[in-house]
């Protein structure tokens, strides 16, 4: 691939779809991977695809992941042109590690738990991960390591507590 790609992740509420809506409006071509069909799915122990339940407690996250199909990636991926500039995808998935290659670099939106949370119960996404009753709590114990994982794999650390259009250029 000759195009560069740049992965902007976090957790639910860091402000994703904003920004993949602010830099969509400025002609940037933009990947929204929970909004892509047959991109995102969730998997059991032996990475078998399973529907996910209503009321999903942490028994049920402690054997389950939400991932990213990585051939459907890249393939997806390989039919895009961008001629504005690079191309830019925007989310999350348990095995991003996996498809680390794939990026020319990784942006990690930074946000405190009470942000995130308090963005998340406002938000009007479809697709917002900590909207139903027990995500919150989900939500919680995943957002430290996963934090973690990416800051140690390379992700550039962004404060994504300041106004959008900051964010965008930092």
């Amino acid at each position: 691939m000759n195009q560069s790609i740049y992965l902007i992740t976090g957790p639910s509420g860091s402000g994703k779809t904003a920004l993949s809506t602010y830099f969509g409006g400025k002609g940037y071509t933009c990947i929204e991977a929970d909004s892509t069909p047959g991109l995102c799915y969730f998997v059991n122990r032996v990475g078998k695809p399973v529907p996910y339940p209503q009321g999903a407690d942490a028994a049920w996250w402690s054997t389950h992941h939400y991932v990213w199909e990585i051939d459907r990636l890249k393939k997806l991926i390989g039919t895009l042109h961008a001629p504005m500039g690079p191309i830019l995808l925007f989310g999350n998935a348990g095995n991003i590690d996996r498809a680390w290659d794939l990026f020319t670099g990784v942006f990690y939106l930074d946000i405190p738990e009470n942000i995130m949370l308090k963005r998340v119960e406002s938000s009007t996404q479809d697709h917002s991960f900590g909207r139903r009753i027990e995500e919150p709590d989900q939500l919680l114990r995943w957002a430290g390591p996963f934090k973690e994982k990416m800051v140690g794999l390379g992700a550039v650390s962004i404060d994504a507590t300041r106004p959008l259009a900051d964010v965008a250029t930092s």
